[in-house]
């Protein structure tokens, strides 16, 4: 399935040429996972992002739902 994925931080670095104002199209299959998606955009687990998808924070084995737009958050430190 095709899904629009809009990436925050220095995450859209990793891929040139990347607009924020649109985002980019990545083909998923059926069922895929948050973790299956981050994989296919070569964003390790211990980079730590957050994926946000219909406005929740979801969890790494959370299925991708056909049509929703995904947004991929670079993990914030401070203290």
């Amino acid at each position: 399935m095709k899904m629009r994925v809009k990436l925050y931080g220095t995450l859209s670095q990793r891929f040139p040429g990347y607009q924020h104002s649109q985002g980019f199209e990545v083909e998923i299959p059926d069922g895929a996972t948050v973790r299956d998606l981050l994989a296919l955009l070569e964003i390790s687990e211990s980079q730590k992002a957050v994926v946000a998808m219909e406005g929740r924070i979801r969890k790494p084995d959370d299925k991708i739902r056909r049509g929703a737009p995904v947004h991929v958050f670079q993990a914030i430190h401070g203290g």
